[in-house]
């Protein structure tokens, strides 16, 4: 019996001093992972063939924003020429008139839809530390008030 005690304090002992040594090395080792888990992360991040499609992807999504405003005002401008050749009074537009100017009302609609996709993709890519470096010199956040007034096509 007093062997099987001596037994059992040792290996309630030996339980607790792991434990003692888990817990004193657990800042360590919680330390050495994050320290991998960092490298890992910059390895992926910065990667030069990441780096670039990210900048392309900037670059090419900035350019087809403005692309898309250009698009918007040209549709919007083809609407307002077609509305005002017609007569006024709405009741006294044919079937085609009707179909021709939902037709034109709807491509500017959706033109404006892409638009404001386009730039919100932008903008929550552009909130994406790991994405966001690689943006140079373009703009951090894309509304259409930034694009007020400017040259659409540079």
């Amino acid at each position: 019996m007093k062997m099987f005690l001596q037994a059992l304090a040792l290996f309630l002992m030996l339980s607790f001093a792991g434990i003692a040594v888990k817990v004193i090395f657990f800042p360590m080792n919680t330390f050495e992972k994050s320290v991998d888990t960092a490298y890992q992360v910059t390895d992926k991040v910065l990667d030069g063939d990441k780096a670039i499609y990210d900048y392309e992807w900037f670059k090419r999504q900035e350019a087809a924003i403005r692309t898309n405003l250009q698009n918007e005002v040209i549709a919007q401008e083809e609407y307002d020429t077609y509305v005002a050749s017609l007569p006024a009074d709405r009741t006294t537009w044919g079937d085609f008139e009707k179909q021709e100017e939902a037709s034109l009302r709807n491509s500017a609609s959706a033109l404006e839809k892409l638009t404001n996709r386009s730039m919100e993709d932008y903008n929550a890519k552009s909130e994406m530390v790991s994405r966001n470096i690689f943006k140079d010199n373009l703009p951090s956040n894309v509304t259409r008030a930034f694009y007020a007034g400017k040259q659409l096509l540079e």
